[in-house]
């Protein structure tokens, strides 16, 4: 027969497991709230950014960006999902043979507490991983190259020859600059702009590309 005192350790290895069930599952409630939060902070965000803050950049890091984040995104939706697991278990149905059969009340609470422990292990390194994605698409977008910016429209213009001998020209390209002196116009495939005079042009449109390169 049990003395006294192994009663009284009994009880009190009792409640001790039974403590250490609910701070783990104490643990993994305040980690879910922080991951869920996070998790609803990026979705916020990439909602107000939309595609056009993601065009601003290279090709290469619009995909680097965009795979860091779906794979943060992920890896926190499983988190948060091994987070409830272990703050509230897996639904099973109990019954006073299953416990039996485990050992014992505080045998099944010990069981309880290991899963509960090895969900929240591999939820708490899903969600480290996580934010170190996030960490790296943030520092991404802020030091990434930003793809060079295009112009609206490009302009086609006819340039009368400087004297009446020589044929007019017709040039297509970006307008850099213009005054009542000179225009400047940047060709696609010549290292530098031309500069013509103005008042030798016969015309002046906007084009959507330049389809065709200069032609006499």
């Amino acid at each position: 027969m049990p003395s006294a005192s192994e009663l009284g350790d009994r009880a009190r290895l009792a409640e001790e497991v039974k403590g250490a069930l609910e701070r783990v599952r104490k643990t993994a409630e305040s980690w879910r709230t922080g991951t869920a939060g996070l998790l609803t902070l990026v979705t916020t965000i990439l909602l107000f950014k939309g595609q056009g803050t993601i065009n601003a950049y290279e090709p290469w890091v619009q995909y680097a960006l965009g795979g860091l984040t779906l794979l943060a995104v992920v890896l926190a939706m499983i988190s948060l999902w091994l987070f409830l697991l272990a703050a509230y278990g897996r639904l099973r149905t109990v019954t006073v043979q299953s416990i039996l059969t485990e050992g014992g009340v505080d045998i099944r609470n010990v069981n309880l507490a290991t899963a509960a422990l090895n969900d929240l292990g591999w939820a708490q390194l899903l969600a480290v991983i996580s934010a170190a994605l996030l960490a790296a698409a943030i520092a991404l977008s802020w030091y990434g190259p930003t793809a060079a910016s295009k112009p609206l429209a490009f302009v086609k213009m006819v340039v009368r020859g400087a004297t009446a001998s020589q044929p007019t020209e017709t040039l297509c390209g970006e307008l850099t600059a213009q005054d009542g002196t000179n225009t400047v116009l940047k060709i696609k495939g010549e290292p530098d702009a031309r500069r013509l005079p103005t008042p030798q042009l016969v015309s002046l449109v906007l084009v959507a590309t330049c389809a065709q390169e200069a032609t006499k």
